[in-house]
This record gives C-alpha cells, sequence and structure tokens, in this order.
C-alpha cells in the first residue's frame, strides 16, 4: 500500500549496552513526495537520523536523491545520521541504478549505502538496526543534556523518493518503494 502524505511506526529499541532500557522510536515516512516537502522540512528539524530511499529501477529516483540531501543540509541538524537506501533489489532484471554508483554518493555525503527488498524484507533489519545503533551512541554517548532534545525519543524520519513509499520497520506493508 503506497504512503499518501505521512505515515509513522512506533516501536522501541533496546540498547544492546544497557539491559532492561528501551527506547521509544517513532519512524516516519513522508513518502518523498514533493507536494509534502514543507511539512517534510518540520520533520528535519526534529529528526535524529533520516534514511533517504530511492528505487533501484528508476533511474529518476536515484537522481532525486541529491535534491532531497540539499534539502537535509538545508533544514536539518548538521550532525544528523544519515544512511542511503537503494530499495527493491529483488527486481534485478530491472535495475537501472549501479550499485557502484549509489555507493559513490553515498561516500561523497559521509553516510553508509545499503541496498534493500521491502517486499522479500531483505536487508531491512540491518538498515534499522545501524540506524539505532548510531543514533543511540550520538545520543547517549556524549549526553543528550542541552541539546534541546527528548533524551527518551529517537525519531528517525524515513523518506521515500520516487516509488509508491510505505514505512519499513514495525508493522509489514506491501508495495514499498
Amino acid at each position: 500500500m503506497a504512503t499518501i502524505g505521512l505515515d509513522y511506526v512506533s516501536t522501541t529499541y533496546k540498547p544492546p549496552t544497557k539491559a532492561g532500557e528501551e527506547i521509544a522510536v517513532k519512524i516516519w515516512d513522508t513518502a518523498g513526495q514533493e507536494r509534502f516537502r514543507t511539512i517534510t522540512y518540520s520533520f528535519y528539524k526534529q529528526a535524529n537520523g533520516v534514511i533517504v530511499c530511492f528505487d533501484v529501477t528508476n533511474q529518476t529516483s536515484f537522481t532525486n536523491v541529491k535534491n532531497w540531501l540539499e534539502s537535509i543540509y538545508q533544514h536539518a541538524d548538521p550532525n544528523i545520521v544519515k544512511a542511503l537506501v537503494g530499495n527493491k533489489i529483488d527486481l534485478e532484471d530491472q535495475r537501472v541504478v549501479p550499485y557502484e554508483d549509489a555507493k559513490l554518493l553515498a561516500d561523497q555525503n559521509k553516510m553508509p549505502y545499503f541496498e534493500t527488498s521491502a517486499k522479500l524484507n531483505a536487508n531491512v533489519d540491518e538498515v534499522i538496526n545501524h540506524m539505532m545503533s548510531q543514533v543511540y551512541g550520538k545520543m547517549f554517548a556524549v549526553g543528550a543534556e542541552g541539546t534541546g532534545r527528548d533524551t527518551n525519543t529517537v525519531v528517525i524520519k524515513k523518506s521515500e523518493h520516487g516509488g509508491d513509499g510505505a514505512a519499513s520497520g514495525g508493522g509489514k506493508k506491501k508495495g514499498c518503494c
């Protein structure tokens, strides 16, 4: 099912270093649609992490990643945790965006690159676990005091670009990216 406007999933994260502790997590899916771009800006200000997704079978969605990254740099905390995700690897025969091109873009923007299939649930947990680990580390290694953020809630904004996006993680949805 495609995301129209905004969608989110609430879940918890159990840090590996803190036995018994759970942190509330909200994962927002803004679908990457141009008509919702101004709403997306407000999410950047609150987010501790952002996942920028594109469809490996759609060159336009990959091209749009640069615009979304510019938007993140303009509206988000400069230290926000970022990851680039190429989705739909289950459609390898339809791939138009080479792995090397996406990896290069991620490296240029100092973020990791993952390839996933939301349909097959391939590598989705790895992306979420990486983001949670990085966000948790930034929030609590130095201490979140004075950041102006709620230290009991981690918000990761997931952004879909060029596809019929749906949030991954938590609840199961069909038709992601």
